[in-house]
């Protein structure tokens, strides 16, 4: 008698709510791209100490996406570079007299990457630096650098590319009684081949 109202009382409940099936499977983790470049520019620096004339430079930079090479552009990252002077290297004027000098530039810039899968596509780059005078007056001389870049990358096949590039860097800083402040400015053109990491 007993099993039968509690089998009663059994019918009589509303059904049990129906529990969620959750996958085994993990879903996939997001992907992220990598370039890398080597390349070299010919450029100016453009101030009270550097002669008129032209330098050369070698640049080499890294490239972290939010988005790997084979997702449609365009691709936002961020771009790490370095470069210093190479041949042929520019004439400073310094107690009227000329001589040549080098340096070391490096920064951080957004760089904006339009399509990694057209043949020719634009590129874009805003972004801060440091340049280091290495042979100023008595010791080196640090000037923070503001950089734009724009041109052209142009694929050669799957992973591997062309940058075409023209860099602008402005900078400030004291002169050398101290007293003051100056202008600094260096225009480059550039050529760098380099490669899709992922």
């Amino acid at each position: 008698m007993l099993l039968l109202c509690l089998t009663a009382l059994a019918d009589d409940l509303p059904p049990a709510p129906s529990v969620p099936v959750v996958s085994s499977q993990m879903t996939d983790p997001p992907e992220f791209g990598a370039d890398a470049s080597l390349g070299y520019a010919v450029g100016s620096l453009i101030g009270n100490w550097p002669a008129s004339g032209v330098h050369g430079a070698v640049i080499a930079r890294y490239e972290a996406f939010i988005t790997p090479a084979t997702a449609p552009g365009p691709r936002l990252g961020l771009s790490v570079w370095g470069s210093g002077a190479l041949w042929p290297l520019q004439a400073r004027i310094e107690d009227g007299a000329e001589d040549t000098f080098s340096y070391l530039h490096y920064g951080l810039i957004t760089a904006l990457r339009y399509d990694p899968e057209a043949p020719l596509s634009f590129t874009t780059g805003l972004g801060y630096g440091r340049l280091d005078l290495v042979d100023w007056y008595g010791g080196p001389k640090h000037l923070p650098t503001l950089t734009f870049e724009a041109g052209l990358r142009q694929r050669l096949a799957e992973r591997p590319y062309l940058d075409w590039m023209a860099r602008v860097h402005w900078a400030t800083g004291r002169d050398p009684t101290g007293m003051g402040y100056e202008e600094w400015w260096m225009a480059q053109l550039a050529v760098s081949i380099g490669g899709h990491l992922r």
